[in-house]
């Protein structure tokens, strides 16, 4: 018996491979790039998924998913229109699910979206051009004002640009705040304002500037919870908290450890989203700290302006806005730059194609930084 069992093995086992290579087959990747680049800039993207019923593309700065079509062996394709030189974030929903699952191929990512670089010939200002850098430097302080931070340490992330002297002619300084979600040093990581500035001084297209990127959290219950929003207390415990923490904590450090200007003419603000409410409050409520300011998406949604900002002064240079045409905010953002008029304040509220995102944050940073001092 066991002579026929060891023959019958003998006879089968050659003839495995042909028995299960359709199966085999069926669930092994087949070779692919994930992301391919055209020569026109289309891009086809591809992703692996036998089992999957539907398959859909979430590409940065679309406000729909693109259907993607598979073929015998479980490979889904869509190719999408040329796009633009930049930065895109990309990811796929498998079956309608609302959690999206990243690129294998791809480890270069940003939270829940994989990134792929468009680039530009020239390169692009957000693109590694080979100009002189800048320094980035980490501070961390233990703040008074800001609640529930780990043994009470918070920080801020300052660029000096390239060839800085503390012997120079003091710099000019833009306070450049951060999205809800991100932290003090997201706009090197996701918004590359280090390589902005950069380019821009070397062209010559941008003041040499020092930038100071803090934490722009007041409460850090704000920072994990995004049912927040939904409560204006909170949203209002958070932004005073923040206020007082930038103006009595990390400006008067900055003034100590850096060579900077300390008049309004020299002193800038923006921030996007979450950070473009604090700038354009923090900004208007202070204009004797600072004379250009700016707001990106900036989350306006719901307020009572002539509350947030009782004592309204005109800033003579004005004020800079930009949000997307398909971001939500839009119409929130339209209404205050309304409200801004109806004081005599002359305000630039730029419309851009795009959603809520670091396409059009990323962008109109050149353009801030390009305007100011």
């Amino acid at each position: 018996m066991v002579t026929g069992i060891r023959a019958l093995r003998g006879w089968l086992l050659p003839l495995l491979p042909l028995l299960l290579g359709g199966a085999i087959s069926a669930q092994t990747p087949p070779q692919f790039r994930s992301t391919e680049v055209h020569p026109d800039r289309s891009v086809t993207f591809r992703f692996f998924d036998p089992h999957a019923n539907r398959v859909e593309l979430v590409l940065e700065n679309r406000p729909d998913k693109l259907p993607m079509q598979q073929d015998k062996g479980g490979l889904w394709t869509a190719t999408v229109p040329a796009l633009r030189p930049e930065i895109y974030g990309y990811r796929f929903a498998i079956d309608g699910s609302p959690t999206t699952v990243h690129d294998p191929q791809n480890q270069v990512r940003r939270y829940g979206n994989d990134l792929l670089l468009i680039p530009a010939h020239p390169p692009e200002p957000w693109e590694d051009a080979g100009a002189p850098r800048g320094n980035l430097t980490r501070h961390e302080y233990v703040s008074k004002i800001v609640t529930g931070l780990p043994e009470n340490r918070s920080e801020f992330v300052v660029y000096t640009p390239p060839g800085y002297s503390a012997k120079a002619k003091p710099y000019p300084v833009l306070y450049l705040l951060h999205v809800w979600g991100d932290r003090a040093d997201s706009w090197n990581r996701f918004g590359q304002a280090n390589l902005i500035l950069d380019n821009l001084i070397a062209q010559g297209k941008a003041r040499p500037m020092v930038v100071v990127m803090p934490l722009g959290y007041g409460d850090m219950r704000f920072a994990d919870d995004y049912d927040l929003w939904n409560d204006r207390a909170a949203i209002d415990r958070n932004l005073r908290l923040f206020e007082g923490a930038l103006l009595s904590e990390v400006m008067p450090q900055v003034a100590s450890l850096y060579n900077i200007r300390r008049d309004a003419e020299g002193t800038a603000i923006m921030g996007a989203s979450m950070g473009g409410l604090e700038s354009l409050m923090i900004g208007l409520r202070h204009p004797d700290r600072f004379g250009w300011v700016g707001g990106e998406s900036s989350a306006l949604k719901n307020l009572n302006f002539d509350a947030e900002i009782p004592s309204f002064s005109k800033t003579p240079r004005g004020i800079w806005m930009v949000c997307g045409r398909q971001d939500e905010l839009l119409n929130s953002n339209h209404i205050f730059a309304e409200w801004l008029r109806s004081k005599d304040q002359t305000v630039d509220l730029e419309q851009p194609e795009g959603t809520h995102s670091y396409i059009v944050w990323r962008e109109g940073l050149v353009r801030f930084a390009s305007r100011i001092f």
